[in-house]
């Protein structure tokens, strides 16, 4: 089905001191519209802009697949998921994605071969509701006690504020130290039966990396996210893999199905984590995972921000078979849901999938009012 996108609008709406989510409101030649999530930190109003740009020209087209944007924009390089210009695509893809499920009248997932799915399972990443504490090892439990109380079974948490990749080992180990205690700390709150999961955000080495997770296999660990950063070190990456104990996850900042095959062929990752802001969008998201999937790798979305574009990863992981529970940032504010409508409902570790066509909700726009902020390009 062709789609020519008529107009787009910007919205910001700050969350937090340091948090702030950006959406694009997507109309097509039919007046179908649609939302996206295009949040990139202190880039963002980069990826709008260069939204604006791709949508202006595309705006002039027909687009029969989301998959041929890249073509249409004469784009003939290979992407790197970090940058400004993947963002952008990858939100352009997925605003395609949505609209085109909106012309059939079936829901993302249908559009993707689902069934009728009525919720998605999620874990708890409790990092940025953290921001506003002292992240002490107390502060950990805390949170994590809080999540597990909300009925999450599996957490995560970014434990290693004081490592550098740039220190020597030496002092790479010791600044691991209070990492390590804070993920004790969570372990003695909550127990041996839930799951903890640790991200590393790339701060180690080659070397330390395989020590640290050596000091975390009496805690328990669920699986160690990228300790080496997926993009710069797959080679050393695929060293750590062999050996430590726990699986290794990653690829948050890959963009393409083409990255995602090479990171799992030279065993780099044992668990991928494609983000639909960066990876190319949610049908891409889809195509990765299954790749994955089919090489017998697990699949876990990234999605650490916004309600919409943990909707739109629901979806993702909804149409993909045996995928694993999705990223859910937790505490972050507590009007979260209601920026959406119908609101995001979570209970029980579960984010449960709204009726409708396409993504199923819009943007609230009472909440728009009281929180949001249009603005131009």
């Amino acid at each position: 089905m062709n789609i020519q996108i008529d107009q787009v609008r910007f919205i910001k709406v700050r969350v937090t001191p340091k948090t702030a989510w950006y959406f694009a409101k997507v109309m097509n030649s039919n007046g179908l519209e649609t939302v996206v999530e295009f949040t990139k930190g202190s880039s963002s109003g980069e990826v709008a802009k260069l939204i604006h740009q791709m949508t202006g020209y595309l705006s002039e087209q027909l687009v029969e697949d989301e998959s041929d944007v890249e073509s249409i924009l004469n784009i003939d390089h290979i992407m790197d998921g970090r940058s400004v210009e993947s963002a952008a695509i990858s939100a352009v893809r997925t605003a395609i994605t949505q609209l085109s499920a909106m012309e059939k009248d079936i829901s993302l997932n249908e559009t993707f071969n689902g069934g009728k799915i009525e919720k998605v399972p999620v874990y708890a990443n409790i990092n940025r509701g953290l921001f506003s504490t002292d992240r002490a090892p107390n502060d950990f439990a805390a949170a994590a006690e809080n999540a597990v109380k909300r009925g999450f079974s599996i957490i995560k948490c970014a434990p290693f504020d004081e490592v550098s990749p740039s220190d020597s080992s030496e002092w790479i180990l010791k600044s691991a130290e209070m990492g390590i205690e804070r993920v004790k700390s969570i372990r003695r709150a909550v127990g041996e039966s839930i799951t903890v999961l640790i991200d590393c955000h790339s701060r180690f080495t080659p070397e330390t990396a395989s020590q640290v997770a050596e000091k975390l296999e009496s805690v328990s660990i669920g699986w160690f996210e990228e300790p080496l950063s997926p993009n710069d070190h797959s080679r050393s990456l695929s060293d750590v893999v062999k050996k430590v104990s726990m699986p290794v996850a990653g690829g948050e900042s890959g963009y393409g199905e083409p990255f995602f095959d090479a990171l799992l062929s030279s065993g780099s990752l044992e668990i991928v984590m494609p983000d639909i802001k960066y990876c190319g969008g949610v049908s891409e998201s889809v195509r990765i995972g299954r790749l994955a999937r089919s090489k017998g790798a697990g699949v876990s979305l990234h999605s650490p921000s916004g309600p919409v574009s943990l909707l739109a990863s629901a979806h993702s992981t909804a149409a993909v078979e045996c995928s694993m529970a999705l990223e859910h940032a937790v505490s972050e504010s507590d009007w979260r849901s209601e920026l959406i409508e119908p609101a995001e409902v979570i209970r029980d570790g579960n984010i449960y999938l709204p009726k409708g066509p396409g993504l199923g909700a819009v943007l609230n726009s009472n909440m728009m009012a009281k929180r949001g902020e249009y603005f131009s390009v």
